[in-house]
């Protein structure tokens, strides 16, 4: 039994076009940490963009690390962005408090939020976005 079978779309409803060719060419993708290049954000923070194209998902995404204690202060969001905390401690100070993540841990961070992400020496994340053209919908630099 297929899985449209088991779990069948609503009357009258189904996918469309763009959403099968969508389907048709995204493929399921081991990410890894050494597979992408780090640029540096700030001193002491870097990313690898591992999540960057259209086509095969909507989702943008990638790693950060921390070679030294460092902060990246009162960035905007023009998207919604979830970061999971792989090993050490990521901060994210929004509106007077702060969320602190450790090991296994993720924060969500909804898009209008102003945050100042601050992480300790040796910390590694993987973040998550939507929409991954952020930057060309708000208008705003990368």
């Amino acid at each position: 039994m297929s899985s449209r079978e088991r779990f069948p779309s609503p009357a009258g409803k189904g996918r469309d076009h763009e959403e099968d060719a969508v389907a048709a060419q995204a493929a399921v993708k081991l990410l890894t940490e050494g597979d992408v290049p780090y640029d540096e954000l700030v001193p002491g923070l870097d990313l690898a963009r591992a999540i960057t194209s259209a086509g095969s998902t909507q989702l943008g995404g990638g790693y950060m690390r921390f070679a030294q204690d460092a902060e990246f202060a009162d960035w905007t969001l023009t998207y919604d962005e979830v970061v999971f905390v792989q090993t050490g401690e990521l901060t994210v100070l929004s509106g007077g408090g702060n969320t602190v993540a450790r090991a296994g841990e993720a924060i969500l961070i909804p898009n209008g939020s102003t945050v100042t992400y601050r992480g300790r020496a040796g910390t590694l994340g993987f973040f998550v976005l939507w929409p991954f053209d952020w930057n060309k919908k708000s208008g705003a630099g990368a």
